[in-house]
């Protein structure tokens, strides 16, 4: 056994785990979509007839020779200068999305998309999350007494709290316990 209990002196499980774990961050990944967002809207800023509607999809907005940017990726705004929206002359606007696109290829951008991707992995506005907890083999539908007399729309009311592990009140399972026949909250 000495052999075997020298072995121990190699081993970390605490600190080398977590390293082992951890995903190794690759900034080409991160910068994708902003690159091909630019990408698109260099290609409709090329292609734009003499109209300056508004389009959902487009990340730019021109009204009296004036381009309103605005970047957005995945849903959310990225700030550029610390404003939302940027305005811009006309002129030069395809000349800034060059220079944008080299910012972001060299790498200036990243610290921005990482905290974008940080705010992204929080949980919704301080709310804590639900301790998501079923019941194995049990559902209300199965245990709830008055299930057939519910209409529609209440059996999906309780089927939703079900699965977010909340009873039909809306008390957390975890904490409460299950309770299929509680009163269903409006």
């Amino acid at each position: 056994m000495a052999i075997l209990d020298s072995l121990a002196g190699f081993i970390d499980n605490n600190g080398l785990a977590e390293a082992f774990a951890a995903k190794a961050e690759d900034p080409a990944k991160a910068r994708r979509p902003l690159l091909d967002g630019i990408r698109r809207a260099r290609e409709q800023f090329a292609a734009r007839g003499g109209d300056g509607a508004r389009v959902g999809s487009r990340w730019w907005q021109l009204q009296n020779g004036v381009v309103a940017l605005t970047v957005k990726i995945g849903g959310d705004v990225l700030p550029l200068n610390g404003a939302a929206t940027n305005h811009l002359p006309e002129g030069v606007f395809a000349a800034f999305l060059d220079a944008l696109e080299q910012a972001v290829e060299a790498g200036e951008l990243d610290e921005a998309l990482r905290a974008r991707q940080a705010e992204r992995a929080r949980p919704a506005r301080g709310a804590e999350p639900a301790q998501r907890q079923r019941v194995p083999g049990r559902h209300p539908s199965n245990d709830r007494e008055d299930w057939d007399s519910l209409t529609w729309a209440e059996r999906q009311k309780v089927s939703a709290f079900y699965r977010e592990g909340r009873n039909p009140d809306g008390s957390v399972i975890a904490t409460a316990g299950y309770k299929p026949d509680a009163p269903i909250a409006g």
